[in-house]
């Protein structure tokens, strides 16, 4: 008796671990199908993407005609009309460029033209484009940017990308009548970040220091558990039914890609008067150096 007890003891045991290597096999049969799926989603709305693009442009040249008086006169109403049309075809052209940018930074082809350039001159530039953006709000935009110049070796137009984002978020979720903060200066040393952030930089302590850029809102500011989860694709904050914002909520998901294509980390803080503060922390043209000596 003690010896079929073994024997089954045994046979128990080997069926489990064929029924366990069996569960392991569908399990990577379903993760590879997992990949897959979402490679094929990509490349759906990748291409979807590009195909709108051509027939939106018709569509706002056409409209720009007409508002232009081109083909005949118009009525004060048909103008406003007009304008809001084409107002709308701008915001969705914006949109399906965002989408094409984030397949090509997820698909790591996007090509960057690196040169030393001055980043707060860059962000001062921003400013002056988004201003008239504030005036529907009666929103402030406060300056606190360093005179000095602040190189670092970037691409200057996904620099302008990164800062017009961040600028068209704080806009967006910042109450009337408030104010938005830009603030430029260089730091030596690494600033208090959340371990994730600071998991995204490398350990070494250049001696060129850092570009640190601080854009805050006077918005309703973000819960600790979506603090880092507002970074990631299609991420959208509620509030109730509504959602806060008009957006696919992929300016923050191209904005850490473009961060980290040059080797530095942004992440997202209470604003000490209400709303938020969303940091980016770049290694200045210097620093940039020693990172590369170090690595």
């Amino acid at each position: 008796m003690p010896a079929l007890s073994a024997l089954a003891a045994i046979g128990i045991i080997l069926y489990l671990c064929l029924r366990v290597r069996r569960l392991e096999r569908e399990s990577h049969r379903m993760a590879a199908r997992i990949v897959e799926v979402d490679q094929m989603k990509k490349h759906f709305i990748s291409h979807v993407s590009h195909e709108l693009k051509a027939p939106l442009a018709s569509m706002q040249e056409t409209t720009q005609l007409l508002l232009e008086r081109i083909p005949g006169p118009l009525t004060e109403k048909q103008t406003r009309l007009l304008a809001l049309n084409l107002q709308s075809g701008k915001r969705l052209a914006q949109m399906i460029g965002n989408i094409l940018d984030l397949s090509r930074l997820e698909a790591g082809i996007v090509e960057y033209f690196m040169q030393p350039a001055d980043i707060a001159e860059l962000i001062h530039n921003v400013v002056l484009e988004m201003t008239p953006q504030t005036r529907d709000k009666s929103l402030r935009i406060l300056t606190d940017i360093q005179r000095e110049p602040l190189i670092v070796e970037c691409d200057p137009n996904r620099m302008v990308q990164l800062f017009t984002n961040l600028l068209e978020n704080a806009i967006r979720f910042s109450n009337k009548d408030g104010h938005i903060g830009v603030h430029v200066r260089t730091v030596r040393q690494l600033p208090r970040m959340p371990q994730s952030a600071r998991a995204r930089v490398t350990s070494a302590k250049p001696s060129g220091g850092f570009a640190l850029i601080g854009i805050s809102d006077s918005g309703p500011g973000i819960e600790d558990a979506h603090k880092e989860s507002v970074f990631h694709t299609f991420h959208q904050l509620k509030q109730g039914k509504k959602s806060h914002g008009e957006s696919l909520g992929l300016g923050l998901a191209i904005s850490r890609a473009v961060v980290e294509a040059h080797r530095g980390t942004i992440w997202v803080e209470d604003n000490p008067s209400g709303g938020a503060i969303f940091f980016v922390l770049l290694p200045t043209a210097a620093a940039k150096q020693s990172l590369a000596e170090a690595s």
